[in-house]
């Protein structure tokens, strides 16, 4: 059996779990699975799918553990199980970039140390990208477990030159 089969056979069990779970919550959405050659992506689409995202995607994390416990069980195992739902993980994205865009402007605007609202560790790593490149700021980490944010810190006091 080749790399490209099992990961076929494993987006098809993988896309099987996720309409079992979305089942048994009583959400009535349908899966759709594809893949990018190392990763699964699972889409639930439907009226429902508000449900499926959840407060700023945690049912969405939810639902991605449990399948990817599920469908991943062995140590070593790859777990590339990616859950979406009506395309929300992209614009969430989109809108975190945004946000970290803003929030740098302020930062060195003001010349002081921004912080970003606690959120998942995917959701600080966009934070984070989103940055890694500009010019006027860096970004670290702060924090434990659910209150665990990004801080953005001008890399000089560039918004207070002469006023």
């Amino acid at each position: 059996m080749s790399e490209t089969e099992s990961l076929a056979e494993k987006r098809e069990q993988a896309a099987k779990v996720l309409r079992e779970i979305l089942d048994l919550m009583g959400i009535d959405a349908e899966v759709s699975g594809f893949d990018d050659g190392e990763r699964i992506i699972l889409d639930a689409h439907g009226s429902e799918s508000g449900l499926v995202i959840g407060k700023k995607g945690a049912t969405l994390d939810a639902l991605q553990y449990l399948v990817n416990r599920i469908v991943f069980r062995k140590p070593g195992e790859s777990a590339g199980v990616i859950v979406d739902a009506e395309g929300y993980r992209g614009r969430r994205e989109d809108s975190l970039t945004d946000l970290a865009k803003r929030l740098a402007e302020k930062a060195v605007r003001s010349g002081r140390p921004v912080p970003v609202e606690p959120m998942n560790a995917h959701d600080r790593r966009v934070v984070h990208m989103a940055l890694a490149d500009h010019p006027d700021v860096t970004t670290e980490s702060e924090g434990e477990g659910m209150a665990r944010r990004v801080v953005i810190f001008p890399k000089r006091s560039a918004g207070l030159e002469a006023t």
